[in-house]
């Protein structure tokens, strides 16, 4: 009984200093990885109306895969619409007086200044004929000198009448001066530019996507008011997505731009490779890690930025997080 107590004494002490041993080697022995966390990130895009004005309706909801220029929202139109017919009607008002000055007077307004211009003249002869007699008289003194300067009146009356008639039919048939024709055309121009600028907020109201994507956020309900550059939606590009490491500088040591590291995606349960195309150093604020050692500097951190090398992962969304094992380097 006493051998066999003596025996499994042994036993237990032999397993106590066998179990010592690869604990003592185990933690003398120096890891050749290390596992560290990045996060996803894709390129987002917020869509926003270049006009304010209230939600007619909106089309899409979170989630949803989307095109360019497919129709995201509508703003209402009325005021616009309303606008747009008011700049339209200038133009054709425009257009309408520059047409008239071009074209000239008509036929029969031509012919009614020639006739204006023919009773003129003789009205005019008349008066010449009527105050030459009265002159001769008066030079004879056989005329009071008021009844020879009521004929002179009338004489100069009828002179002023025939040049004014002589004037109107000129400006008949030659037609409007250059100047009055030049700013008929800058009038139509402005009307125009007018109706453009309408139309062009007209579509404005419209709001369409400018790429293609999914829709990862909703900001709007239709009859909400929206602002100038308040966004309506946010849309994720799934094939502009990269992983954001931060590592401190000594652990930098181990990758280098270009290496490809194996990681596991969290939320997919799937492992993929990353391709790493660039490291930034962190924002000052968030970058220094102060050192237990005094007597050596303190350490920064820098963000690794790593690209999937497969094109397109499916289920991707930013914030998912990687968890990366990287190979530590042999130190010289």
């Amino acid at each position: 009984m006493k051998k066999k107590t003596a025996l499994t004494l042994l036993f237990i002490a032999i397993a106590v200093i066998i179990v010592g041993i690869i604990v003592i080697l185990s933690f003398g022995k120096e890891e050749k990885t290390f596992v560290r966390v990045g996060q996803v990130e894709m390129r987002e895009y917020d869509v926003s109306p270049k006009i304010p004005g209230r939600i007619d309706w909106i089309k899409v909801d979170e989630g949803d895969a989307i095109s360019v220029g497919d129709t995201i929202a509508k703003l209402t139109d009325r005021e616009l619409k309303a606008k747009y017919f008011q700049a339209e009607g200038a133009v054709e008002s425009a257009r309408a007086q520059l047409n008239m000055l071009i074209a000239g007077a008509r036929k029969e307004e031509i012919e009614m200044a020639r006739r204006q211009f023919d009773a003129a003249s003789s009205q005019f002869e008349l008066a010449e004929k009527t105050f030459q007699r009265m002159k001769a008289l008066f030079e004879d003194k056989l005329l009071s000198a008021q009844d020879f300067d009521v004929a002179k009146q009338k004489y100069d009356a009828a002179r002023a009448q025939k040049e004014a008639a002589r004037a109107q039919l000129d400006m008949a048939i030659t037609g409007s001066r250059s100047e009055q024709k030049d700013m008929a055309r800058g009038q139509l121009r402005r009307a125009v530019e007018s109706l453009e600028e309408v139309a062009a907020y007209l579509d404005e109201s419209i709001i369409t996507s400018p790429i293609s994507g999914i829709v990862s956020k909703r900001f709007v309900e239709a009859g909400e008011l929206v602002a100038t550059g308040y966004p309506v939606i946010t849309i994720i590009d799934p094939k502009d997505v990269w992983v954001e490491l931060n590592l401190p500088a000594l652990e930098l040591e181990n990758i280098k731009i270009g290496d490809v590291l194996a990681g596991r995606i969290d939320g997919l349960g799937i492992n993929t490779k990353f391709k790493v195309v660039n490291f930034s150093a962190m924002a000052d604020y968030a970058n220094w890690r102060i050192s237990a050692d005094k007597a050596t500097f303190e350490t920064r951190s820098f963000t690794v930025k790593l690209k999937p090398v497969e094109n397109k992962i499916q289920s991707l969304r930013p914030g998912m997080t990687v968890r990366f094992t990287i190979p530590k380097k042999n130190k010289k």
